[in-house]
């Protein structure tokens, strides 16, 4: 691949790099000035959800921008390479995530975390379901577990953008690509993240505007028309890789439940809900979020015109940074560069804050609960910085397609605390005991089934993603469980659908 890159291309992805990193930088410690002039006593709050003070503006692209990720940009366009049509037609109902977490979740939960002073999905369910320790510790394994490694992916992703434009190691591509998120997510906190990613979502537009631009317009030119475009395609990857319908039924359904439904039980994703200023900047983020998101997802297509150039990839994942190199002018390549990067690092800086604050609200506090708000300081960004090397230290592994590890962490996370999050919100008899049984069978069903121990998705479900038997069965454990045991306290059902809080 080196031998494409031309001088001006390696050139001008520095220049661009340089500068993004430059203003990144810079909004980082402006933010961090501002969690310096914050008081002591609500150091956490400012850190984790800037205040409850974001815009519209911010808050879809925390959403917008915090689940599309390296999977849309990275991961997506390689397996759409690689599978073909039907992962292409796929990646098209992620197109209304912002309608589902604002819309269907959103005013209720901002609600909520106001009354309980939440500054993480783990503080709703713990009051939702009693203040069950129990609950909320099983909420952060769940997210450590799952988070974490999705975390590392996109790492891999900015480091194979890097590799393969510049030519650098892929250590050396990881360390650049990663520290500078790392760093303004500890020192700067949601509000930090909130303000580079409105820089990061403008350069994602710009990337795909540009590649679509290109790509496209090289195909025209070559191919004349989209129905010589469509005989290339098939005369190159063949007529089962341009056939939607090739893949099982039952797989490509619960790919449906993974990145539709799916999206509503990531924490990163509803970071927002708890963090806008009204429900005013709400509702304007959900006009904002869906014709954005709606234009990154179908810029997929540019990978899968790709196959026509590029038939033979060593890794999927690099068809978009070639496509870069040799449709664009060198320029222009650099910017397509700095929008890929942006894609990895809005996802790291959120997931790293959901993680780190899991590990603070409920593992860290319950084990030292007399804590200092100057301790909590303290730990807020020592957890927050160990999250980030971690993930870090895994994406040394460098594996080679993103979308499947993202398919398993979307899928684990869903199996686990789906139901105890529709159910939490809008189900006034669901109780802590039901959620605990469904957490734990929801988990424990989608491992068996991913690691193959039992092939419960194959035999009983049509060969589907383990994630349709984790939430069936989580389903029929959470209504056994509450059924067989007494309704939730008064106090949880007045916090929750009272008009007022209660009393505590």
């Amino acid at each position: 691949m080196s031998g494409v890159i031309t001088p001006e291309l390696r050139l001008s992805v520095a220049l661009v790099f340089s500068v993004y990193l430059a203003l990144i930088t810079i909004l980082g410690l402006y933010a961090r000035r501002v969690l310096g002039k914050t008081a002591i006593d609500r150091f956490v709050e400012e850190f984790y959800v800037a205040g409850r003070g974001l815009g519209a503006a911010v808050v879809a692209f925390i959403i917008a921008a915090g689940l599309c990720s390296v999977g849309t940009f990275i991961g997506g366009p390689g397996l759409a390479w690689f599978l073909g049509m039907p992962w292409a037609a796929l990646m098209g109902l992620q197109i209304f995530m912002n309608f589902y977490v604002l819309y269907g979740m959103g005013k209720k939960l901002g609600i909520v975390a106001r009354r309980i002073g939440a500054v993480s999905l783990g503080d709703v369910l713990y009051e939702r379901y009693d203040r069950s320790k129990l609950v909320a510790i099983l909420y952060a394994i769940v997210v450590a577990v799952f988070l974490i490694p999705y975390c590392s992916v996109q790492f891999v992703g900015s480091a194979r953008v890097f590799e393969v434009m510049t030519g650098w190691p892929y250590i050396v591509a990881l360390a650049l690509a990663g520290i500078i998120t790392v760093f303004y997510a500890t020192v700067g906190g949601l509000r930090g993240v909130g303000l580079v990613l409105l820089l990061q979502g403008a350069l994602m537009t710009l990337c795909y505007a540009l590649l679509i631009a290109g790509v496209w317009g090289r195909a025209l030119s070559d191919f004349g028309s989209l129905a010589a475009i469509n005989e290339a395609l098939i005369k190159v990857a063949g007529e089962e890789w341009m056939n939607f319908f090739r893949l099982p039924v039952a797989w490509v359904f619960s790919q449906w439940i993974i990145f539709n439904l799916g999206l509503i039980a990531l924490p990163h994703g509803l970071m927002g809900a708890l963090a806008y200023k009204s429900v005013k900047a709400m509702k304007r983020a959900i006009y904002i979020g869906i014709p954005i998101v709606t234009f990154w997802t179908y810029g997929i297509w540019v990978a899968f015109i790709g196959k026509i150039y590029f038939p033979q990839l060593p890794v999927p994942d690099h068809i978009n940074p070639m496509l870069a190199m040799t449709m664009l002018p060198a320029g222009l390549g650099g910017l397509v560069f700095a929008g890929i990067i942006s894609a990895a690092q809005s996802t790291i800086a959120t997931m790293v804050l959901v993680v780190s604050s899991a590990l603070l609200r409920h593992i860290y506090s319950f084990v030292k609960p007399t804590a200092t708000p100057a301790e909590l300081k303290r730990v807020t960004m020592l957890l927050t910085l160990l999250v980030g090397a971690l993930a870090f230290i895994l994406a040394l592994t460098s594996p080679p397609a993103l979308e499947f590890i993202i398919i398993l962490a979307i899928g684990g996370t869903m199996a686990a605390l789906f139901w105890p999050i529709i159910f939490g919100l809008y189900w006034r008899r669901a109780n802590k005991y039901g959620a605990i049984a469904s957490m734990i069978v929801g988990l424990a069903t989608y491992s068996i089934d991913k690691l193959k121990i039992l092939p419960i998705s194959s035999v009983l479900f049509g060969g589907s993603d383990p994630v349709i038997p984790g939430l069936v069965f989580s389903l029929i454990a959470f209504l056994i469980a509450t059924y067989l045991t007494p309704p939730p306290s008064r106090r949880a059902i007045q916090l929750f659908w009272g008009a007022t809080p209660p009393e505590d």
